[in-house]
Protein backbone atom coordinates (compact mmCIF):
# COMPACT_ATOMS: atom_id res chain seq x y z
CA UNK A 1 0.00 0.00 0.00
CA UNK A 2 3.21 2.84 0.82
CA UNK A 3 4.49 1.96 -2.84
CA UNK A 4 1.12 2.36 -4.02
CA UNK A 5 0.74 5.57 -2.44
CA UNK A 6 4.07 6.77 -2.88
CA UNK A 7 4.20 5.96 -6.96
CA UNK A 8 0.52 7.80 -7.04
CA UNK A 9 2.11 11.15 -5.38
CA UNK A 10 5.11 10.72 -7.92
CA UNK A 11 3.39 10.59 -10.36
CA UNK A 12 1.18 13.36 -9.33
CA UNK A 13 4.33 15.60 -9.06
CA UNK A 14 5.72 14.62 -12.55
CA UNK A 15 2.02 15.11 -13.87
CA UNK A 16 2.29 19.04 -11.73
CA UNK A 17 5.76 19.59 -13.12
CA UNK A 18 5.15 18.42 -16.75
CA UNK A 19 1.97 20.69 -16.77
CA UNK A 20 3.87 24.12 -15.16
CA UNK A 21 6.03 26.59 -16.32
CA UNK A 22 9.34 26.54 -15.10
CA UNK A 23 8.25 25.90 -11.38
CA UNK A 24 5.39 25.79 -9.36
CA UNK A 25 4.97 26.19 -5.96
CA UNK A 26 4.14 23.82 -3.35
CA UNK A 27 2.96 24.29 0.26
CA UNK A 28 4.63 21.39 2.35
CA UNK A 29 2.53 18.96 4.47
CA UNK A 30 5.02 17.29 7.27
CA UNK A 31 2.34 14.27 7.08
CA UNK A 32 4.06 13.56 3.26
CA UNK A 33 6.97 12.77 1.58
CA UNK A 34 8.58 15.35 -0.95
CA UNK A 35 7.12 13.70 -3.81
CA UNK A 36 3.22 13.18 -2.37
CA UNK A 37 2.96 17.00 -1.79
CA UNK A 38 -0.02 18.78 -3.75
CA UNK A 39 0.58 22.24 -5.94
CA UNK A 40 -0.55 25.91 -4.68
CA UNK A 41 0.25 28.60 -6.51
CA UNK A 42 2.44 31.13 -5.11
CA UNK A 43 0.50 34.64 -5.74
CA UNK A 44 3.85 36.80 -5.50
CA UNK A 45 5.83 34.91 -7.88
CA UNK A 46 8.23 34.19 -4.55
CA UNK A 47 7.65 31.25 -2.45
CA UNK A 48 7.83 31.74 1.82
CA UNK A 49 10.58 29.34 3.45
CA UNK A 50 9.34 25.97 3.98
CA UNK A 51 7.47 25.59 0.40
CA UNK A 52 8.29 23.41 -2.21
CA UNK A 53 9.40 24.40 -5.90
CA UNK A 54 9.13 22.07 -8.82
CA UNK A 55 10.63 22.35 -12.05
CA UNK A 56 9.57 20.38 -15.60
CA UNK A 57 12.75 18.38 -15.06
CA UNK A 58 10.76 16.45 -12.24
CA UNK A 59 13.62 18.25 -9.64
CA UNK A 60 12.15 19.91 -6.75
CA UNK A 61 13.56 21.94 -4.25
CA UNK A 62 12.24 22.77 -0.32
CA UNK A 63 14.22 25.87 1.75
CA UNK A 64 13.39 25.13 5.30
CA UNK A 65 12.79 28.37 7.38
CA UNK A 66 16.46 29.81 8.80
CA UNK A 67 17.81 29.21 12.35
CA UNK A 68 19.67 31.66 13.74
CA UNK A 69 22.99 30.37 14.77
CA UNK A 70 26.59 32.02 16.44
CA UNK A 71 29.41 31.17 14.30
CA UNK A 72 32.75 29.69 15.31
CA UNK A 73 35.94 31.50 15.72
CA UNK A 74 37.44 29.07 12.56
CA UNK A 75 34.20 30.15 10.51
CA UNK A 76 34.80 31.76 6.86
CA UNK A 77 34.02 34.61 6.44
CA UNK A 78 33.70 35.83 10.26
CA UNK A 79 29.92 36.83 10.86
CA UNK A 80 28.15 38.25 14.14
CA UNK A 81 25.65 35.38 13.25
CA UNK A 82 24.51 33.20 10.74
CA UNK A 83 20.96 31.97 8.98
CA UNK A 84 21.34 28.53 8.77
CA UNK A 85 18.94 26.83 6.04
CA UNK A 86 18.20 23.02 5.02
CA UNK A 87 17.74 22.59 1.08
CA UNK A 88 15.90 19.57 0.41
CA UNK A 89 16.35 18.44 -3.47
CA UNK A 90 14.21 15.87 -4.57
CA UNK A 91 15.00 13.81 -7.93
CA UNK A 92 12.19 13.26 -9.62
CA UNK A 93 13.54 13.38 -12.95
CA UNK A 94 14.88 9.87 -14.64
CA UNK A 95 18.71 10.59 -14.85
CA UNK A 96 21.00 11.26 -11.50
CA UNK A 97 21.08 14.72 -10.31
CA UNK A 98 24.57 16.08 -9.22
CA UNK A 99 23.87 18.44 -6.07
CA UNK A 100 27.17 20.56 -7.01
CA UNK A 101 25.09 21.97 -9.89
CA UNK A 102 22.82 23.40 -7.44
CA UNK A 103 23.07 27.79 -8.13
CA UNK A 104 22.21 29.36 -4.83
CA UNK A 105 22.61 33.37 -4.23
CA UNK A 106 21.33 34.93 -0.89
CA UNK A 107 20.73 38.36 -0.18
CA UNK A 108 19.57 39.88 3.23
CA UNK A 109 17.61 43.52 2.58
CA UNK A 110 18.58 43.15 -0.99
CA UNK A 111 21.85 43.08 -0.35
CA UNK A 112 24.69 39.98 -1.29
CA UNK A 113 24.89 37.67 1.78
CA UNK A 114 27.80 35.27 1.40
CA UNK A 115 27.78 31.71 2.20
CA UNK A 116 29.42 30.81 5.50
CA UNK A 117 31.84 28.01 5.93
CA UNK A 118 31.85 26.75 9.39
CA UNK A 119 33.12 23.17 9.11
CA UNK A 120 33.61 22.77 13.17
CA UNK A 121 29.23 23.06 13.07
CA UNK A 122 29.16 20.86 10.39
CA UNK A 123 28.29 23.35 7.33
CA UNK A 124 30.90 22.86 4.56
CA UNK A 125 28.66 24.73 2.51
CA UNK A 126 27.81 24.06 -0.92
CA UNK A 127 31.01 22.53 -2.33
CA UNK A 128 30.94 19.37 0.06
CA UNK A 129 27.04 18.49 -1.93
CA UNK A 130 29.27 16.14 -3.99
CA UNK A 131 27.42 12.75 -3.65
CA UNK A 132 25.04 11.85 -6.83
CA UNK A 133 21.08 11.72 -6.15
CA UNK A 134 19.59 8.84 -8.10
CA UNK A 135 15.63 9.20 -9.00
CA UNK A 136 13.13 9.53 -7.07
CA UNK A 137 15.57 9.64 -4.05
CA UNK A 138 16.33 13.08 -2.03
CA UNK A 139 19.33 14.87 -0.45
CA UNK A 140 19.49 17.55 2.14
CA UNK A 141 22.05 19.89 2.31
CA UNK A 142 22.58 22.75 4.78
CA UNK A 143 23.83 26.29 4.04
CA UNK A 144 24.80 29.03 6.21
CA UNK A 145 24.46 32.83 4.93
CA UNK A 146 26.40 35.50 7.34
CA UNK A 147 23.88 38.03 8.21
CA UNK A 148 23.55 41.03 10.51
CA UNK A 149 21.17 40.83 13.89
CA UNK A 150 17.91 39.62 13.88
CA UNK A 151 15.57 39.99 12.15
CA UNK A 152 16.58 39.87 8.67
CA UNK A 153 14.70 40.07 5.92
CA UNK A 154 16.20 37.33 3.50
CA UNK A 155 15.72 36.00 0.09
CA UNK A 156 17.45 32.44 -1.71
CA UNK A 157 17.81 32.40 -5.50
CA UNK A 158 18.16 28.79 -6.62
CA UNK A 159 18.71 27.22 -10.08
CA UNK A 160 19.35 23.61 -9.94
CA UNK A 161 21.26 23.37 -12.83
CA UNK A 162 23.06 26.28 -12.23
CA UNK A 163 22.98 29.73 -13.21
CA UNK A 164 21.80 30.30 -16.68
CA UNK A 165 20.46 27.17 -17.01
CA UNK A 166 17.11 27.20 -14.96
CA UNK A 167 14.72 29.52 -14.27
CA UNK A 168 15.38 30.98 -11.23
CA UNK A 169 12.82 30.25 -8.13
CA UNK A 170 13.03 33.05 -5.12
CA UNK A 171 12.33 31.85 -1.49
CA UNK A 172 11.58 34.51 1.14
CA UNK A 173 11.03 35.25 4.44
CA UNK A 174 12.49 36.89 8.11
CA UNK A 175 15.89 35.22 8.75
Amino acid sequence: MKFANTAAGLCLLLAVAGCAGPSVAVTPNENLTVEQRAETPSASGAAAFGTQRVWASGLSVVVSAPRSLAPSETSIPKAERTAVFTITVYNGSKASYRPSQLSVRATAYGSPAPELVDSVQGLNGLAAAVAEVPPGRDTQIQLAFAVDEPPAQMQLTIQPGGQGQDAPTVFEGQA
